[in-house]
C-alpha cells in the first residue's frame, strides 16, 4: 500500500513537472494543449493500471482470506461436533 502511494505521488510530480515545462515552452498553445492532452491521457492510462493491479492484489487477498476463514469455520464446527459428541459419552 505504501509502495502504491510513493508511485502515485511520483506520478504526480511529474505530470505536474511536465506540464510546466510545455506551459513555459515556446510553442503555439494549440501545440501545448495537444501535448498536455496526450501526455495526460499516458498518466491516466499508466495510473489506471497501477490502480488496476492494486485492486487485483486486494482482491487476491481478500479471496485467500474468505479461504482461510471458510477453513476454519468448518474446522471448528467439526471439532464442536467432536466435543458435543464426547460430552454426551461421559453424561451416559
Amino acid at each position: 500500500m505504501k509502495s502504491a502511494k510513493v508511485i502515485l505521488s511520483a506520478l504526480a510530480g511529474v505530470a505536474v513537472g511536465v506540464q510546466i515545462g510545455l506551459l513555459i515552452a515556446p510553442e503555439k498553445g494549440k501545440d501545448t494543449r495537444k501535448k498536455l492532452t496526450k501526455k495526460g491521457e499516458e498518466y491516466l492510462k499508466d495510473i489506471n493500471g497501477q490502480i488496476d493491479g492494486l485492486l487485483k492484489g486486494m482482491n487476491e487477498k481478500m479471496d485467500k482470506m474468505n479461504k482461510n476463514i471458510a477453513t476454519v469455520a468448518e474446522e471448528t464446527k467439526a471439532r464442536g461436533k467432536e466435543l458435543l459428541a464426547e460430552a454426551k459419552e461421559k453424561t451416559k
